[in-house]
């Protein structure tokens, strides 16, 4: 979870509130007992509110959207977010092979 948390910026995909670790849930777009997969692509961050209020239903059975979409961390995204110790220089090569479209990028 917190690798996921990172890659979405502690953000709640639902509402958009910005949460410390306690407070955030992984949310399965597709719920697992629905035939969704434990992939990056059907996970997202939520907030426990939302996703109760989702429970075990998809977003458009309870109206609601994402405000933004999962995706899959590339190599350098993915050592990035383990968040081990990185050097300054380190740093600076692993964004510098990350996507502009990144979450990571500030």
């Amino acid at each position: 979870n917190p690798k996921l948390f990172a890659r979405d910026r502690h953000v709640c995909a639902y509402c958009g509130k910005r949460s410390p670790e306690d407070d955030l849930t992984r949310e399965h777009i597709v719920p697992t007992s629905r035939g969704g997969a434990d992939s990056w692509m059907n996970c997202i961050t939520a907030c426990r509110g939302c996703n109760a209020h989702k429970g075990n239903r998809l977003c458009e059975e309870v109206g609601m959207g994402l405000l933004y979409l999962p995706y899959v961390p590339n190599l350098h995204e993915d050592m990035i977010l383990r968040g081990r110790r990185i050097l300054a220089d380190q740093m600076e090569f692993l964004l510098a092979s990350v996507p502009r479209s990144s979450r990571l990028h500030v």
